[in-house]
């Protein structure tokens, strides 16, 4: 124990006034005569012995007043326990996690962390002086805050609200900030966010307190993420969309309510049994209503972080989509089939006469019948192929050609011409889980009626086989190449050949075929972080001119470059709010589109204390790790470390309870 002013001490010699006055015995017996004996009280016998111990516990009240008044002017205290010492005092820094996921409710109390947080915040403060300089650093204003007094820092404090960006542990735990003594650290530190490596990192200047938070709970279900089944959009037609919810918690949750939204009309609700760590997948059926694009959302009911409880998407009906046919029949039976339906918008060139600058703005290719491939066209489509393209070879009636070898060559196809027989064979019936026959039966009959047709195209080891002769050969199969597919058929399209031509299957089947070409180049929902986006332009785009992307009234310019008819732009990091945003143009709309918090936030697992300090290395000296506990813990612990315990208050205090003492010893003894 240590004095702040030893001086004080020389006072103590005052204890030898009472020890006087005790030994004189001041108080001396005097003689009072009354007339009259019966108005005088009758008093209580006291021995001598009482009398003295009486006395001794007056003196000794009063020694012990004397000297604790004198040692609270002394003002002792306990040294510091800690014996590296920051270089400044004068700076304090409060570095407190505002995060979404502060929406939690705090263990012992009914309020959120983020409250808890700023008031533990406002009471650590008060250890230091009020000419102490402040600096409130949230996720929203890090490296920007301004450095103000304890008053201004405790109203900042009181007006904080949840920020949509994420804890960055490397902005608070960097060591290229502004110098400061100490630095507190208050979050629930998630550990989807925080790093352990950066507590062996630290800046040696400053010391940093880290204050956990502890939540009631680490449930919450979130939507991870949706998906269509079918690409290929239509207004009209029927869609199902494949929801992925994920249970955070330790807890199954029963019942979970899930609503979808497509322009503010739920068409859809269910309840989902959700197990506990587990992703759950289910499908909604929808129908999209009208023209355009449909702003959408899965919704749940999850409480008390709610930030995440919606999950917002676009739906974009499909454009119109390309077909190139090259074959020597301009009465081919695609020319009908295709026409008499808007969707699609088929050209067709011959073997001899191709316009290869249109080829590759196709969405499908199909070669039909071509007795013999140009070598030219061998290149063009093994190059359309790896690219992303897809193609369709339905074989001729020649019974060789060296073409089809070169083309199966370079898309590295093991298939041949002329390898089977002119025998027809029937086909066998089509499996209706397969997804490429999905919503094509109206009424599944596994004894249908099937065609018949030769093989003049054989192949093995496909991707995928669609269609298969009644023996297990393959008719119809899809081979995956580079980024695109390449669809062959076993039979030309000739009715004394290939039967299928007049069947029903042969309309749903060549449209599955070329809506499978379709490729959505714009996704359904994005995640809010800094990411690359690129979106098909389908006008000519002047220099001077930028895209901008609007949310109500507020507008943002991202980075962004139009390369060969699309526009590539990155995320701004500014922009970090949920919902719709629109791409415009010179104050047209050029899209639309849905923005989601990262998934991160919503996996609420949180590091112990005791984790927090087995990161720590052997030796640190500038990190400390607080107990979950309350602010007055808190304070206290760091007053020994660094500031000490002064006893000032306990000697005053013990001052008066011996002065009602010797007043209590006079009055009733």
């Amino acid at each position: 124990m240590a004095f702040l002013y030893p001086s004080f001490l020389w006072a103590l010699a005052a204890i030898a006034i009472p020890i006087v006055l005790h030994l004189i015995q001041l108080r001396r017996a005097k003689r009072v005569e009354f007339s009259n004996v019966k108005f005088i009280q009758v008093s209580k016998d006291l021995t001598a012995s009482q009398r003295n111990l009486k006395e001794l516990l007056i003196l000794a009240a009063r020694i012990l007043f004397i000297t604790f008044l004198v040692l609270a002017f002394a003002q002792p205290f306990l040294p510091a326990s800690e014996t590296v010492r920051p270089v400044d005092s004068s700076q304090v820094t409060i570095a407190l996690d505002n995060s979404l996921s502060m929406q939690n409710f705090h263990v012992e109390d009914d309020l959120t962390l983020l409250t808890v947080a700023a008031d533990q915040a406002k009471k650590v403060l008060d250890i230091f002086p009020s000419t102490t300089a402040i600096s409130i650093n949230t996720n929203s204003n890090y490296n920007r805050a301004a450095i103000v007094g304890t008053n201004d820092a405790v109203n900042e404090l009181d007006q904080l609200s949840h920020s949509t960006r994420p804890f960055v542990s490397q902005q608070v735990m960097s060591a290229s900030q502004v110098a400061a003594e100490h630095v507190f650290l208050f979050s629930d530190f998630q550990k989807s966010y925080f790093e352990p490596s950066l507590l062996s990192r630290v800046d040696s200047n400053r010391v940093y307190h880290l204050v956990p938070l502890k939540a009631a709970g680490t449930s919450n279900v979130f939507v991870d993420s949706v998906y269509l089944a079918d690409e290929f959009v239509r207004p009209g037609t029927e869609g199902t969309l494949y929801v992925r919810l994920y249970n955070a918690g330790e807890k199954a949750i029963p019942d979970c309510p899930v609503k979808l939204v497509i322009d503010n009309v739920q068409l859809a609700t269910l309840s989902i049994d959700l197990p506990p760590k587990q992703i759950t997948e289910t499908a909604i059926n929808f129908t999209i209503r009208g023209e355009g694009s449909k702003r959408a959302w899965v919704e749940v009911e999850d409480y008390p972080v709610e930030f995440d409880n919606l999950y917002y998407f676009v739906l974009q009906p499909s454009g119109r989509l390309s077909i190139t046919e090259i074959s020597g029949n301009e009465a081919s039976p695609l020319q009908r089939l295709y026409r008499n339906e808007p969707l699609f918008q088929i050209q067709r060139f011959s073997p001899n006469n191709i316009d290869y600058a249109r080829l590759n703005s196709s969405d499908i290719i199909i070669l039909q019948g071509i007795d013999e491939i140009p070598a030219a066209l061998v290149s063009t489509l093994d190059t359309y192929v790896k690219s992303g393209g897809t193609l369709a070879v339905i074989p001729p009636s020649t019974e060789r050609s060296s073409s089809y070898a070169a083309l199966m060559q370079s898309l590295s196809i093991p298939a041949s011409l002329n390898a089977g027989s002119s025998t027809k064979t029937s086909l066998g019936i089509p499996d209706r889980d397969n997804p490429f026959f999905k919503t094509i039966f109206a009424d599944y009959d596994p004894k249908m009626q099937m065609p018949a047709s030769v093989r003049k195209l054989a192949w093995s080891r496909s991707s995928e086989d669609i269609l298969k002769y009644r023996g297990g050969a393959p008719y119809l199969s899809r081979f995956d190449r580079g980024q695109g597919k390449v669809y062959l058929m076993a039979a030309p399209l000739q009715p004394e050949q290939n039967e299928l031509v007049n069947h029903a299957l042969f309309v749903p089947v060549m449209y599955r075929l070329a809506i499978s070409s379709y490729k959505q180049e714009q996704q359904i929902a994005y995640r809010l972080q800094n990411m690359a986006i690129t979106v098909p332009i389908q006008k000519q785009v002047g220099g001077e001119s930028i895209f901008k992307l609007v949310k109500d009234s507020t507008v943002f310019i991202p980075e962004q470059q139009v390369r060969g008819g699309r526009l590539v732009f990155n995320v701004p990091p500014d922009l970090d709010e949920a919902g719709f945003y629109e791409l415009q143009h010179q104050g047209e709309v050029v899209s639309s589109f849905a923005f989601n918090f990262d998934k991160q936030e919503s996996v609420l697992d949180q590091y112990s204390p005791a984790e927090l300090r087995s990161f720590l290395p052997e030796g640190q000296q500038h990190v400390h790790v607080y107990d979950y506990s309350d602010t007055f813990s808190v304070r206290s612990e760091f007053e020994k470390r660094f500031f000490g315990v002064t006893l000032w208050k306990y000697c005053l205090l013990l001052c008066l309870i011996f002065l009602m003492a010797e007043i209590a010893l006079i009055r009733f003894l």
